[in-house]
This record gives C-alpha cells, sequence and structure tokens, in this order.
C-alpha cells in the first residue's frame, strides 16, 4: 500500500464501493429470481386465489357467473367460462399444484388440472426432459388451471404475466449487469475528476523538490480544493522564511569569517615574537590548524548557500589534473580512464575539483601504498571511483563518515590530523550537482569511494 498513490487509493475505495454494490444488487436480484420461481410465490397468482374462483362459480347459481366473472378477473388471472377444455398445446402437467388445487377445491373427481409451460418452468428444469404430465420432477408457476363444473362446462383460470422488475428496459439482463456497467461508468467519470483535482498537487510536488533554498519557486495560481489552495500558500511562505534564514546564515558566517580570521592573524603575529623557538613553533602549528579548521568549517556551513555555476566540465581531465599532483609527489597513484570522451558534466569546475581533491586525499591520506582511480561512463551518469588499501571503512559506518565531524576511531585521530568535514563536503558539493558520494568495499582491502554526477547527453 505504501507504493500506491492517492489516486490509486481513491479509485481502489471506489471499486470497492462498486464491488460491494454489485455484489449486494446480484444478491437481491437472485433472490428476487428464486422468488419468482417458486410455485407458490405470492408474488405471482396465488393458488388459493385459484382455488376460490373455482368453489365460487361452481357453487353459485348459474345466472350469476358473468358477474362473478367480472369480479374476479383482474392483472393476475382472468377466469373464464367455455364449453370444452382448452388446448393443451405448450401446457405441461404440473402435480404438485393440481395436489394443492384439488385440496383447496374438495375436488376428490379429478375435476381439477393444473399446467405449467417452458417460461414458468422453475429454473433448473429441463423442458427437455418433461416427458409427460405425470413426471413428479416438474415443478414450475401456475400458467393455467382447469376445473370441469357439475353442468359440462369448464372454469378456465390463465395466469397473466407480469414484469416485476422496476426498470422494465433492461433489455432482460440482470440487474446486477447494469449496475456494473453503471459502476464503471462512474469510476471512469470519478478517475478523470480525482485527475484534475489533483494537478494542483502535483505542480506543488514538483515545486518544492525543485526548491534549494537559495530562491522560492514563483508562486503557483491558487487552484483546486480550498485546502490544497491553503497547502500551496503554506508552501510559499514556508519557502520564503527557509530564504530568509539562509540569507541571515549567509551573512553571520561572513561575519564569523571577517572577525574570527582578524583575531587569528593577530594571535599569529604575536606568537611569531615569541623568542623561545620551541615555543614558538607549537603556537604558529596550533594558529594553523586553528584556521585550517575554521576555514572548513565555514566553506562547509557556506555550502548550502552558495549558489553552483553550471557548465560543461570534463571530469576525466580534472581527475588527471588531481592525480598527477599526487604522483608528482610521489604517491603509488594509478588512473584508468581519463581519455574517455563523454565524460562531460554540468557543473562549477573549482567546486568539483574540490570534491576529487578531498577523494583522493583521503585515499591517499589512509592508503598503505596503493590508490587507484577510474573514471567511467554508466549510462545516463559519470562515474568517478577511488580505492585504497588501508584499513577501509566497516559497513556500519560507510554512511556516518559522510556527517560533519565524523570521524572513524582506528584511522582518524590526532596522527593522521584532519577535520572531519572533507567527505560531508564532498557529498553535499555532489548533492548540488544532482549527484551523490557512497562508501563501499574493495578488492584491494581498504576503502572505495564513488562519486556519480548526471552526464551531459
Amino acid at each position: 500500500m505504501a507504493q500506491i498513490s492517492l489516486l490509486g487509493r481513491i479509485m481502489l475505495i471506489l471499486l470497492g464501493a462498486l464491488s460491494l454494490l454489485v455484489l449486494a444488487t446480484f444478491a437481491v436480484d437472485k433472490w428476487q429470481r428464486h422468488e419468482e420461481a417458486s410455485p407458490y410465490a405470492t408474488r405471482f397468482p396465488r393458488l388459493d386465489q385459484a382455488a376460490g374462483i373455482m368453489t365460487l362459480l361452481r357453487d353459485a347459481d348459474p345466472a350469476q357467473r358473468p358477474a362473478i366473472l367480472n369480479a374476479v378477473n383482474g392483472e393476475a388471472l382472468r377466469a373464464e367460462i367455455t364449453d370444452a377444455p382448452p388446448s393443451e398445446t405448450g401446457l405441461i402437467r404440473e402435480p404438485r399444484l393440481e395436489a394443492r388445487l384439488r385440496r383447496l377445491t374438495g375436488d376428490a373427481n379429478g375435476q381439477v388440472r393444473a399446467f405449467t409451460d417452458v417460461d414458468m418452468l422453475r429454473r433448473g428444469v429441463d423442458p427437455a426432459e418433461v416427458a409427460n404430465a405425470d413426471n413428479r420432477k416438474v415443478m414450475g408457476r401456475l400458467a393455467t388451471a382447469t376445473y370441469a363444473l357439475p353442468d359440462g362446462r369448464t372454469v378456465v383460470v390463465s395466469a397473466i404475466e407480469r414484469h416485476h422488475s422496476l426498470m422494465p428496459w433492461l433489455l432482460g439482463q440482470p440487474l446486477s449487469l447494469w449496475v456494473a456497467v453503471l459502476g464503471l461508468v462512474v469510476a471512469g467519470l470519478v478517475l478523470v475528476g480525482a485527475r484534475h483535482e489533483l494537478a494542483p498537487l502535483r505542480r506543488l510536488t514538483e515545486a518544492v523538490s525543485r526548491f534549494d533554498g537559495r530562491a522560492p519557486e514563483p508562486a503557483l495560481v491558487p487552484q483546486g480544493a480550498p485546502e490544497i489552495r491553503c497547502l500551496s500558500q503554506a508552501v510559499q511562505a514556508m519557502q520564503e522564511r527557509i530564504v530568509g534564514l539562509m540569507g541571515e546564515r549567509s551573512l553571520l558566517i561572513g561575519a564569523i569569517s571577517h572577525d574570527l580570521k582578524t583575531y587569528l592573524t593577530r594571535l599569529r603575529l604575536r606568537a611569531e615574537g615569541v623568542a623561545e623557538p620551541e615555543r614558538r613553533e607549537r603556537l604558529v602549528e596550533d594558529l594553523d590548524a586553528m584556521t585550517a579548521l575554521l576555514d572548513t568549517s565555514l566553506g562547509f556551513a557556506r555550502g548550502t548557500a552558495v549558489e553552483v555555476g553550471r557548465a560543461p566540465v570534463d571530469l576525466g581531465d580534472l581527475v588527471a589534473i588531481e592525480v598527477a599532483e599526487h604522483a608528482a609527489q610521489g604517491v603509488n597513484i594509478g588512473l584508468t580512464g581519463e581519455d574517455i570522451p563523454d565524460a562531460v558534466v554540468a557543473g562549477d569546475v573549482v567546486a568539483l575539483r574540490r570534491v576529487l581533491a578531498n577523494l583522493i586525499g583521503n585515499a591517499v591520506k589512509f592508503g598503505r601504498s596503493s590508490v587507484a582511480v577510474a573514471v567511467r561512463r554508466t549510462g545516463p551518469d559519470c562515474e568517478v571511483a577511488v580505492e585504497d588499501d588501508g584499513p577501509g571503512i566497516p559497513e556500519s559506518e560507510r554512511s556516518a563518515v559522510f556527517s560533519p565531524y565524523y570521524r572513524i576511531e582506528r584511522s582518524r585521530n590526532r596522527g593522521t590530523g584532519g577535520t572531519g568535514l572533507g567527505l560531508a563536503i564532498a557529498r553535499q558539493i555532489a548533492e548540488a550537482h544532482g549527484g551523490t558520494v557512497v562508501a563501499e568495499a574493495t578488492a584491494l582491502g581498504g576503502a572505495r569511494l564513488v562519486l556519480t554526477l548526471p552526464a551531459i547527453a
């Protein structure tokens, strides 16, 4: 469910409700057809009504029979008196109905006959299997009943077929089928309407995704439901507050940088005036360490407030320059893939070189004897992998090493130096360029740091 969108959830709820409606309609339709198929269903002519008509005509004065016929004929039954029994063509003897009519009329001489027909047979009875009127498996609704009067004439009671459906225009199809069709139409309309109503929310999501804290996204035209309009206004106000806070942060960073460096410069001048060489050297080393720490900390803090330039940068050339500088200092470092022609990314050349300097410098610092650097193009991305044969990074700490001031105690101590900001700055710059930096294991036994940046198509 976590991967289903809001639109998908709305449609699932709607389809679930429609499914329950279809099932309920199907059950009602099934029950109605079962009731109509019952031979004694009160919704169709009742046997006691037919028996009452027969008894009344039998016991009445022949002169009163026309008036009785006019009174009893209705929407369910039609009674008439004929001189001869009607033709049984198309009719099927229904022994169960006939037995009940005989009991109701008190007929002991077999004067009553009851018939059903193919249309009124109960479901499940195959008309082809009805061989004769004595077949006890026959079960259907009353179609016609006859009764021989004492004067030789015959009372014929015929059932009038009525449509019980509330919608006679259903073309003979089950009501549940039409509910299902209607449900699909409604679901389609809801899908179109929901997509239209969710469009402002999608645009708001895209605007929030593009927001980088430097400048608020252009205000969206208020659209959609009141809740979505209020959300858009709240997001716009939040972006403006964030941009204001980031601006204040930049001013604060600049002020700290200026003031602290002023005091550090004064301290260094005073330290160089110390007469004792050993004491002077220690003071200068501490001041240099403080200056380096201040520069890297301010650089990391300033990273989220500085606009990243966008220009084509040949990643292979940058890597080759950095590797050549370390090789000139006697480092055993190898490079592959520097001549790849399509390893070009869009970004700030100074910032990207700092990333490479941090990654390669980290490998040189902690590697025991060798460092391997590789540049390659992997689909839409460019990738730079830096490997060393040092102590490596435990798997449980491969994400934490990119946190500011984080150190792996067994390798990053005061003897090895470092502020714990190199990898944090590298990831910060990479993410500002739409890329990332990850730590992995390597066949050399040490650490493998991989920089991935989107390439220019």
